[in-house]
């Protein structure tokens, strides 16, 4: 974890990337009504840009049971019920191999992947070979990841962040913090040790199922999960959860009002330096035909505002957002920068 805090000990300037680009939450825009398609399939004239005569596969970089996972399968069934598609979803377990499965598949259009910015931060700090800004079509940024809950095992000696930080200030190096290497979740927690002045014991739990196993076992004392599976598994009674962390200013009623005082994000618990924010993105293999790709953007605009699929997404913590390309390429280009010029400043830019 000490290689980790140094690489990282400017990681809070990363939080502004997605309030600067963002379009705006879910509370400030009118829900979707339904589209004039509901009913399946697409005229013959609009072109979706989706390959309608083959199997479009969709590969999950991670485990089932994941935030980006669930997304993922959420839209699929949203480009089969809305278009006629057919899709099927192919998960990894290394973010890697799933990435370089994507990056080396044919430019046809028939194999995608909904990825973050950990793309970015793994390929900066040598993480990993493939370089997201070459390898890959961008095709739409979509939603913000929202709300993450902080969850920890059930019998935790605190119920609330406040008690969290007082016990990891009183105990330094004793909290197993589960995360990837390499990715957000490593930057979310050295951006809290560095701002709360905590030292973390960094343990490998790469995907969000690895560790609602291991916070369910007690195997880890903490963990960054979506906030569906957080709830269920505290109804369950496998895990607590003490907080919820967004992008700047984002407080717990943008996603559900209902929600107990313990799912308060950071911010909402006093601890206003506390927050983070990251964006997914549609992606294609490096080549692919730009009108296809344009196509496609239209057509995630149409699953965007689809109600089923505007709630489906926000039931898993997300933000739902649709960007045209245009956006989205700024909006992945302003990431890219400002974590190169952090990486250069810490001297961890391996390019």
């Amino acid at each position: 974890m000490k290689k980790i805090t140094k690489l990282i000990s400017s990681a809070m300037i990363l939080a502004v990337m997605a309030t600067t680009v963002a379009c705006g939450s879910v509370s400030e825009k009118e829900e979707p009504q339904a589209s004039e398609n509901d009913g399946g399939g697409t005229t013959v004239e609009e072109n979706i840009g989706f390959v309608e005569d083959e199997t479009l596969t969709l590969v999950v970089p991670g485990k089932p049971g994941g935030g980006s996972d669930l997304a993922i399968r959420h839209y699929s069934e949203a480009l089969t019920r809305l278009f006629g598609l057919t899709t099927t979803v192919t998960n990894y377990d290394s973010n890697t191999i799933g990435h370089q499965t994507l990056a080396t598949a044919k430019p046809d259009g028939t194999t995608l992947t909904l990825a973050t910015s950990a793309l970015n931060v793994q390929y900066i700090t040598g993480n990993s070979e493939i370089n997201p800004m070459e390898d890959f079509t961008l095709i739409a940024a979509m939603q913000d990841n929202g709300f993450a809950a902080i969850a920890v095992p059930a019998d935790a000696p605190y119920d609330d962040f406040n008690g969290f930080v007082e016990y990891a200030k009183a105990n330094p190096g004793t909290i197993n913090a589960g995360q990837p290497s390499s990715g957000n979740n490593t930057f979310m927690f050295a951006m809290m040790e560095d701002t709360l002045g905590i030292d973390l014991n960094a343990v490998e739990a790469a995907s969000e199922s690895d560790r609602l196993v291991n916070l369910s076992g007690g195997f880890i004392d903490v963990g960054f999960v979506g906030i569906g599976n957080a709830r269920e598994y505290e109804k369950a009674g496998k895990l607590k959860v003490i907080g919820t962390i967004a992008a700047d200013g984002k407080v717990i009623d943008n996603f559900d009002g209902t929600l107990p005082d313990n799912y308060k994000t950071t911010q909402e618990q006093g601890f206003e330096d506390i927050y983070w924010g990251v964006y997914h993105y549609l992606l294609g293999p490096a080549g692919m035909d730009q009108e296809m790709a344009e196509a496609m953007n239209a057509s995630m605009k149409k699953v965007y505002d689809d109600p089923q699929t505007f709630e489906a997404i926000k039931n898993i913590g997300h933000i739902p957002e649709w960007h045209n390309l245009e956006e989205s390429r700024e909006i992945r280009q302003k990431e890219y920068d400002k974590i190169v010029k952090i990486a250069d400043a810490m001297g961890a830019n391996v390019r």
